[in-house]
């Protein structure tokens, strides 16, 4: 082989690991940005779970309040009818106890304590 036949196998060669070298560069550089990206998207995710966990905590809470309410209102008109019956009738029930008898029924239904 001539000199210049050994140059340009030479300088292909170089090109060669050159291109091999910026491809591997490349493909670092889009690792990394992949990586980065995950990392947004899982911060994203676990933003939008703890927004969902907040929107469904205060819906529940809404919930188990409009539906102590409602019990209460139900007591109360129990009570009412129940005054409304007698004296005897009223004596059957003792007006705290079953306040907090149908709180504690209320609170197992939705969950509560």
């Amino acid at each position: 082989m001539g000199r210049q036949q050994e140059q340009r196998q030479s300088d292909s060669v170089l090109v060669a690991i050159e291109r091999v070298l910026r491809i591997e560069r490349d493909g670092v550089e889009q690792l990394k940005q992949s990586r980065e990206r995950a990392a947004q998207l899982q911060s994203q995710a676990r933003e939008q779970a703890t927004a969902i966990g907040r929107r469904a905590d205060a819906c529940i809470s809404r919930l188990h309040n409009s539906y102590l309410q409602k019990v209460e209102r139900d007591v109360e008109r129990l009570a009412q009818s129940d005054r409304l019956a007698g004296e005897h009738a009223s004596a059957a029930y003792d007006r705290e106890t079953l306040v907090r008898a149908v709180r504690r029924v209320a609170a197992k239904l939705t969950g509560g304590t």
